[in-house]
């Protein structure tokens, strides 16, 4: 008998979970408001506009794009069969209650290794992004119980990303920049995600009937320099990384934190039977995409990247600071 899935959104997961529900022969339904770009058979998709139309019925349900109770209070346990839901690693504090929400004001966490999924989180409320994403596994938990999956993904990349972080390194080495500024001399570390292995676990956690929190990471933590490094190779780029010790907006990436924030995988892997691939494996997909799809507007086409609270390509300001060196 035909299993069936839902995936609710059709952004970078929405595409990942679709291949990886398909190649396991599942019947695919993807909802999302508009029609997605990359769909490839038209009676896989219909319009939805969640919170209006009524939820699905499905064997299971992959939610992409649930950040709060609210998202996810409609579901109906008796028309799931399971709810699987992407959270994230932001949820998790440090012995002393700090964040990366909080990081710019209480100071960033600090954990004496990767991250397991035994860490502490903070309280589910509706202060942050991060204390939403906890009323929302709450109320996941609440509804659905041994049948919930929780995903906890760190900084996401893949093909048809509406927030890819590489694009800030992407873009410098397209638009011919010679010389790379990095904060914390570029060896902050701030986990990578491959999306594939966020729609590999949820394919895997439905398949198999297992339920709860699971971590989803590369198989290495690459620090900003070895990332802009791989992606400078991906594109066969020629160029001079420059580490500061100063702490400012010049060199400030996405990933540029002061202390490493890495998380484990390591209950994923058991789960799915697969170990996680490395960053340098994985990236080349998504840099390749974003190569191709470079966007005339990017702040239009990457609106979270946009939303970022500085200017990630103010290259005069760079080209002063090289020239005062």
């Amino acid at each position: 008998m035909t299993r069936s899935v839902a995936i609710i959104g059709a952004g970078q997961i929405g595409f990942a979970a679709t291949h990886a529900f398909c190649t396991e022969a599942w019947d695919v339904t993807i909802l999302s408001r508009t029609r997605p770009a990359w769909l490839q058979f038209p009676q896989q998709w219909r319009a939805y506009d969640a919170g209006v139309d009524p939820p699905p019925r499905a064997d299971a349900v992959l939610d992409t794009i649930a950040y709060d109770a609210a998202d996810v209070s409609h579901y109906d346990p008796d028309c799931i069969g399971r709810l699987i839901v992407v959270s994230s690693a932001s949820v998790y504090c440090d012995d002393q209650g700090r964040t990366l929400d909080e990081g710019p004001v209480n100071g960033y966490p600090e954990f004496a290794g990767a991250i397991t999924e035994h860490q502490s989180t903070v309280k589910a409320g509706p202060e942050s992004y991060s204390t939403r994403k906890v009323r929302m596994e709450e109320c996941v938990r609440a509804l659905f119980g041994e049948r919930a999956t929780i995903l906890r993904p760190c900084a996401i990349y893949g093909q048809w990303s509406r927030h890819p972080r590489e694009w800030w390194f992407v873009k410098r080495l397209l638009d011919g920049r010679a010389h790379i500024p990095l904060i914390f001399g570029g060896q902050s570390q701030f986990q990578t995600s491959d999306v594939g292995a966020i729609a590999a676990t949820a394919e895997a956690s439905a398949s198999l009937g297992v339920g709860g929190i699971f971590n989803i990471a590369d198989a290495d933590a690459p620090s900003v320099r070895e990332i802009g490094e791989a992606i400078a190779a991906c594109l066969d780029k020629d160029v001079e990384f420059v580490g500061l010790e100063e702490v400012g907006l010049i060199g400030r990436t996405p990933w540029s934190v002061p202390r490493p924030f890495i998380v484990s995988s390591a209950r994923a892997a058991v789960m799915t039977g697969k170990q996680s691939c490395s960053y340098a494996d994985r990236m080349p997909l998504a840099v390749q995409w974003l190569h191709h799809h470079a966007p005339a507007d990017w702040r239009v086409t990457f609106p979270q990247l946009a939303a970022y609270p500085w200017d990630l390509f103010d290259y005069a300001v760079e080209d002063r600071f090289f020239a005062s060196l």
